[in-house]
């Protein structure tokens, strides 16, 4: 065994000291798996014939205390760590573009506490997107974040980026919904932000993590403000000939301060493709699929508004089925 087998090996060993013998890899088709997420880096160097890059050591730790472990051991053998959710980025944050340490979070997967008075959730970073959801569900709440991924991201995975979901243009993005964190520092330091939604002194600490794709630490825990299932969630959708009528028509409903949870515009290539694909729905033009939820007759009347604004600039109205329909494949 030579000094680089060696120090491999001693590596191996102190992780599977910290997390287990069966919660650490090596295996190259473990490696492989941990090479690509959904970013279009990846696609890009197989076209080119070009090597995925991969880690050295995938390691699957279930708490704060042992990620802050992982990380001394990368200190003292100065090899740099991933963190990883559900793989599901776009930006390439989650590659492991020097190999070392690959930490996949979703082991840490547990919910904590569900605050049914002060509607907050405090989760594990690594929970599913979605288990997340169905168990607010149960008790009639939401975390109105939605990503486009919720069914392979995480909690970690909708902060670390600065996500933005699906029905942000009514409840914010998911860096708005934060109210604490606890976060393993590259040092092993574990920190916890002010457990409030807004302090008086001092920095705003969560912003310092939020969009820093786990470089500045990575996110162990979460605490997000949630909001109560929508009474009445009303979908329609529209299609205009003209694309920059559609634009404007979206214009008028925002400073009309109208509030619609979603507004989803299709221009007329994306209509032929997307939607006729996905929707099984023919249609040609500018597509756009409109969404109010709430008190079921303030719902109706902001919907009712805002059909009047496209009917005017010339959409045509093609009913509620067909924006229900988006709504349920919308993920398809």
């Amino acid at each position: 065994m030579n000094r680089f087998q060696f120090r491999t090996e001693m590596i191996r060993s102190e992780l599977e000291d910290i997390v287990g013998q069966h919660f650490v890899s090596v295996d190259e088709s473990d490696k492989l798996v941990y090479s690509t997420d959904w970013s279009w880096m990846p696609q890009m160097w197989l076209d080119r014939g070009q090597p995925l890059p991969t880690p050295d050591y995938i390691v699957h730790p279930e708490s704060a205390e042992q990620i802050a472990e992982i990380m001394d051991i990368a200190n003292k053998y100065r090899i740099p760590v991933v963190p990883w959710g559900g793989g599901s980025g776009t930006q390439g944050g989650a590659l492991p573009l020097f190999g070392g340490i690959l930490v996949d979070t979703k082991r840490m997967d547990k919910i904590i506490e569900i605050d049914e008075v002060s509607l907050k959730v405090t989760a594990q970073a690594g929970i599913n997107g979605e288990q997340l959801e169905w168990a607010l569900h149960e008790k009639g709440l939401m975390l109105p974040h939605y990503a486009a991924a919720s069914r392979c991201a995480t909690l970690g995975g909708y902060l670390a980026p600065r996500g933005t979901g699906t029905i942000s243009t009514k409840y914010g993005k998911a860096e708005d919904m934060v109210l604490n964190m606890q976060v393993v520092l590259p040092t092993g330091e574990i920190i916890r932000t002010a457990p409030v939604p807004q302090h008086a002194a001092g920095p705003d600490w969560p912003r310092l993590f939020l969009g820093a794709e786990g470089t500045f630490g990575i996110i162990t825990e979460a605490t997000m403000q949630l909001d109560y299932l929508p009474e009445a969630r009303l979908l329609r959708a529209v299609l205009f000939d003209d694309l920059s009528k559609a634009l404007e028509a979206g214009r008028r409903i925002m400073t009309r301060r109208l509030h619609p949870f979603v507004i989803r515009l299709y221009d007329p290539e994306s209509t032929r493709s997307q939607v006729k694909k996905v929707l099984g729905l023919d249609y040609e033009g500018a597509y756009m699929v409109m969404g109010f939820d709430g008190d079921p007759d303030i719902a109706a009347l902001e919907e009712q508004k805002a059909l009047a604004i496209c009917t005017e600039l010339g959409g045509q109205d093609v009913g509620r089925e067909p924006g229900e329909t988006w709504w349920e494949h919308r993920y398809d």
